[in-house]
């Protein structure tokens, strides 16, 4: 009888949580609850209690004074802050679950003081090295007070902003970012004379924002202390992400993506103002920030997935699955994010692990249009560690398409997970001639691909080739070389297949920029078409030529991982054929590759 009683009353004690309305496709209210309890077991099991806080520096530069009244704002900053977390966190069924801030006696922040040996002219809000040198200056402060600031959650305000009252305009030159999981992470910020959370309501006083323009005093608040919230979230491991247009609708604006600029809106009628989405909530609901436990804090995730299950449709996208990892997971969370736009434009969904791991969620649909896609899945596990951050390509990703209405299109993805689970046997040699049969012709191509010799030799120049239709990388060039690790055809270096952002190449050309490859056409062939991209993990930015006869025949942008360029160009009479990546920048990371490049000619 116990078993069934208690599912009951932890329902009733929701409902007096004022839990908010879920959409379709969004966990049950059984979903919450029974991660609400997997939490709850794990922290009473064996507790290990600790009340971790934010570490709040205020960094001020060499030649600088802290700004007038800054430890009462800042406080008040902080507090609001900390109350937007609550809030939201006890409307999903999380109550009392937020940032921990240090109060003095005095009820005021504990702020470390410091004095930077940066001047402020030589601040950049785009330079990531003064950001560094800004945190080491705070890290050291902290050692003196026997903090270790790598291991905490850490707020940096830094005393860059340029008020000029008789104008009123502001700007600022602050670094001004964040990073982090659920051990540590650290936050940049910038404080102003104006930056109060009491002013949020305010209307009727305007300024000139060299940014935003011109606004009232109350939106300047709106989007600087959003973009404390915002930032503070991704200190705590949270990515950006979107909300679905019924949520936006019914609830305002994810934090994680545009949020940082509504904050606070309704306090001025101006909307519905900012959200934590759910997944998030339940993200958060288990970093020791807003847990108080410590147990294991620092044992990473690990987690497998199988059994995996793509359907589109017309509300969006049902992912179906098992995850099993080295800690309990509560939550698996998935992101769609669409080529271009910074991850900001990421639809989000999440489930609650049942029984055996299985879970199903729905990404619902996008509102971008004919554009690939990248799908992460993350696992957050009881301890608040998660797989991966959706920034690291050690998350678990595949790619797949939003076509010209706004639907996903997968299939390439359901042949990676087709392939990689028959990779490992394949590569041991043992997978049979039935067993082969039984794949999709796809994946078959890609493994018989992958079982040839990695070399040019014995293949034919175009020129000379009896076929209407001949892949480059079964083509010998007149000469080859790339920036990095050698030359590659239908692989990688290390042997795997060539990914990009929209799934597997069955044939292509590894070419790590700066590469050049050259091929003799003899004037014989009339189209080549593929296409151009950085491989999955690429970091760089590259730019791809096709060359005729040393003649530019096409050219892509500078694309950078997640873009993905198609061609199609007129080759008649062209004797020698020349592709070309090059990095912007940099070649570091610029893992170029040409996806399905193929000849073809009259019958």
């Amino acid at each position: 009888m116990i078993r069934l009683i208690l599912p009951l009353l932890c329902l009733a004690t929701f409902a007096a949580a004022q839990l908010k309305e879920l959409l379709p496709g969004e966990p049950t209210r059984e979903d919450l609850v029974r991660a609400k309890g997997m939490l709850e077991k794990w922290e009473n099991e064996a507790p290990e209690k600790a009340r971790r806080v934010m570490r709040i520096c205020y960094w001020s530069p060499s030649d600088r004074e802290p700004q007038p009244d800054y430890r009462a704002r800042l406080t008040r900053v902080l507090k609001h802050v900390q109350e937007f977390y609550r809030r939201e966190m006890e409307s999903w069924g999380f109550p009392e679950r937020t940032i921990q801030l240090e109060l003095e006696a005095d009820g005021l922040l504990k702020l470390h003081m410091v004095q930077g040996r940066l001047k402020s002219e030589e601040c950049s809000e785009a330079d990531q090295k003064d950001g560094r040198e800004i945190k080491q200056d705070c890290l050291k402060v902290l050692s003196e007070a026997g903090i270790d600031g790598e291991k905490e959650t850490m707020v940096i305000f830094c005393n860059l902003a340029d008020w000029d009252a008789e104008t009123r305009t502001m700007g600022h030159h602050s670094p001004y970012y964040a990073s982090g999981d659920s051990a540590h992470g650290t936050a940049w910020q910038v404080d102003s004379p104006l930056l109060d959370a009491d002013s949020l309501a305010v209307k009727d006083q305007m300024i000139q924002d060299r940014q935003y323009g011109k606004i009232s005093l109350g939106k300047y608040n709106s989007i600087f202390i959003g973009g404390v919230c915002h930032e503070i979230g991704h200190a705590l491991g949270l990515p950006h992400c979107k909300e679905c247009v019924a949520a936006r609708k019914l609830r305002g604006t994810a934090l994680m993506g545009s949020g940082n600029r509504t904050y606070g809106d309704e306090l001025r009628g101006d909307g519905q103002g900012s959200l934590l989405s759910l997944p998030h909530a339940l993200k958060l609901a288990a970093h020791p920030q807003f847990s108080g436990s410590v147990k294991q804090i620092g044992t990473k995730a690990k987690a497998t997935f199988a059994g995996w299950k793509l359907e589109p449709g017309a509300e969006g996208l049902a992912v179906s699955g098992s995850v099993q990892a080295n800690l309990p997971v509560h939550a698996v969370l998935a992101y769609a994010d669409p080529a271009g736009g910074g991850d900001y434009d990421s639809q989000i969904a999440v489930a609650v692990p049942g029984e055996g791991g299985r879970f199903a969620l729905l990404l619902p649909r996008s509102e971008k249009k004919d554009t690939s896609v990248s799908l992460h899945f993350v696992a957050v596990c009881v301890n608040g560690a998660a797989t991966a951050s959706v920034w690291s390509d050690q998350a678990l990703t595949m790619n797949g398409r939003i076509t010209a209405d706004s639907a996903y299109d997968v299939s390439k993805a359901a042949q990676k997970i087709e392939f990689d689970a028959q990779w490992p046997a394949f590569r041991a040699g043992k997978i049979s001639e039935q067993e082969m049969a039984k794949l999709s012709p796809a994946v078959q191509g890609i493994l018989k691909r992958l079982s040839t010799a990695d070399s040019a030799k014995g293949k034919t120049p175009p020129a000379e080739a009896k076929v209407n239709e001949m892949a480059l990388s079964d083509a010998a060039p007149l000469h080859a070389e790339t920036g990095w690790a050698g030359v590659h055809y239908d692989r990688t270096p290390e042997g795997e297949p060539l990914l990009g952002p929209e799934g597997l190449f069955e044939h292509g050309l590894y070419a790590h920029a700066n590469s050049l490859f050259e091929y003799e056409l003899g004037g014989r062939w009339e189209i080549l078409s593929g296409s151009v991209c950085e491989l999955q993990g690429g970091l760089g930015k590259i730019e791809a030529t096709v060359l005729g006869d040393g003649r530019e025949l096409w050219k892509s942008s500078v694309l950078k991982a997640g873009d993905l360029a198609a061609f199609h160009v007129e080759v008649k009479g062209v004797k020698k054929l020349t592709l070309r990546i090059e990095g912007k920048d940099s070649i570091n990371g610029a893992w170029g590759a040409w996806g399905e490049p193929v000849l073809r000619r009259e019958k």
